[in-house]
């Protein structure tokens, strides 16, 4: 019964709860019993708000029998990342640096639209320290396990996240994502995962590494689950994807458009030819399964893509750094990777992170000419599929790269441009570890991102082949 509970999704659940067959108070008691059995494994979860959220889902429960519906989010549970400030918590960032804070006095803003919509929020996710750096064996908290296969990264930095989603533990989770940080996870843990365009979400109230490449995103195990929640965090209709229809069938009903005759820009050149065998293969089959569906696939030229991973990097280090001038007086809590990825930039001269801002401008301008004309591009959402916690250099056909580097080498360019980015799965290794596959679009393409995402959903049919059971 649990695991029933817990595989279904939000238009499910919308559907059989106004139908009076399910209550939000079984379902939020289900993921609550999950979350107690799965988080010793996957250490997924830094606080598991049991009373609120029991209390949140019985509140629900009158809310509909009362007649007051507040949309297809209503009751379904939700966990948010330990970044997120929420009132009645405490926000640690994943860090020795804030244990001792007070708690939150106020929600963030997607905290409270997603509680305006109904949401039951059952705990907050690990995280990277800050959201940065590599997984700390050493750290407050501990290392989040990959559900796929326990002992494999999940991805970073919302590794909490995707883990939760992953296995069954809420059936959305909300991110941050400065480089990859929703889509890294999510692709690594087989679900899906949205990196909105710069500024479409609102970042009150949720602690920054990069104010210029912040964003905030949903991942979920569907396409449309994520397009749900996005719309909530938004807090208004985006384009035509609205909650006119509590049950969501108008809403789906957009989603499952067909995209025959739609124009895919598929980046080539050496940039995109360092990967694992099974992620190229991959690829190869949901190019051929987006023609099937009647796309065009337009190959280009991905103007300064090489020079991208480096540009990000000066910004985070200079913005990152800044906003930490703050804590110097606890800079021994600290751990030392996230010293030696963001707190460098203490020492970044300002001609450094205005040439980077300058560059990020005009490759905004260029990526713009390049791709008009498509309505969407398909990439990689990384090379390489989950490898065992610790490692730190990997081979790709026969040569070695630095793990932590090439792992957001195909997310980081969505940040830099501000443009959103999609992550679903689209295949498995022989050990079960998936791959996955991004669409990228220019600003607020969101709806045209989550219609042709829904559609190669349903046509690669990973959704159900991977489940919620973890790999121990």
């Amino acid at each position: 019964m649990e695991s029933n509970l817990c595989n279904l999704g939000v238009f499910e659940l919308a559907r059989l709860y106004r139908k009076n067959r399910l209550s939000p108070v079984e379902v939020i008691n289900a993921h609550l019993e999950r979350c107690e059995r799965l988080n010793p494994v996957l250490n997924s979860f830094l606080l598991i708000l049991k009373e609120s959220a029991k209390e949140t889902a019985q509140a629900m429960a009158a809310l509909f029998r009362s007649g007051v519906d507040l949309g297809p989010l209503q009751g379904v549970p939700i966990s948010i990342k330990d970044l997120i400030h929420m009132r009645g918590t405490r926000t640690t960032a994943g860090s020795r640096v804030l244990l001792q804070e007070p708690l939150d006095e106020k929600d963030a803003i997607v905290v409270q639209r997603l509680q305006a919509a109904g949401a039951v929020i059952i705990g907050k996710t690990n995280l990277h320290e800050f959201a940065s750096g590599d997984p700390d064996p050493a750290g407050p908290f501990g290392l989040v396990q990959n559900p796929r296969r326990v002992g494999y990264l999940p991805g970073s930095s919302s590794s909490g996240a995707g883990a939760a989603v992953a296995s069954g533990v809420g059936v959305i989770a909300i991110g941050t994502d400065t480089g990859g940080s929703v889509r890294i996870p999510a692709y690594l843990c087989g679900v899906a995962g949205i990196k909105p365009t710069m500024g479409r979400i609102e970042l009150d109230g949720i602690i920054p590494l990069s104010w210029t490449l912040d964003s905030v995103g949903p991942l979920a195990r569907r396409v449309s689950d994520v397009a749900a929640a996005f719309v909530a965090c938004v807090g208004r209709p985006h384009g035509r994807l609205g909650f006119e229809d509590p049950t969501g069938a108008a809403f789906l009903n957009i989603l499952d458009q067909p995209v025959h005759g739609w124009r895919i820009g598929i980046p080539r050149g050496e940039y995109f030819r360092q990967m694992q065998p099974v992620v190229s293969a991959a690829f190869e089959n949901t190019l051929r399964v987006l023609g099937d569906l009647g796309c065009q696939l337009i190959d280009f030229d991905p103007p300064g893509v090489d020079m991208m991973p480096n540009l990000t990097m000066v910004i985070t280090q200079s913005e990152g750094s800044a906003y930490h001038e703050r804590y110097r007086d606890r800079e021994q809590l600290y751990g030392p990777s996230f010293r030696e990825r963001v707190l460098v930039g203490r020492e970044l001269k300002a001609v450094n992170y205005l040439t980077a801002r300058q560059k990020q401008i005009e490759l905004q301008r260029e990526w713009q000419e390049t791709v008009r004309g498509f309505d969407a591009l398909a990439i990689p959402s990384g090379p390489v599929v989950a490898p065992p916690h610790g490692t730190t250099m990997i081979e790709i056909n026969g040569k070695s790269f630095a793990f932590r580097a090439l792992l957001s080498s195909f997310t980081r360019p969505a940040n830099l441009l501000g443009w959103p980015a999609l992550t679903l799965p689209n295949g498995v290794s022989e050990e079960g570890l998936p791959t996955g596959i991004q669409l990228m679009g220019m600003k607020d393409s969101e709806e045209r991102l989550f219609n042709l995402g829904h559609q190669l959903e349903k046509a690669l049919g990973w959704v159900p082949k991977l489940g919620i059971e973890p790999n121990q």
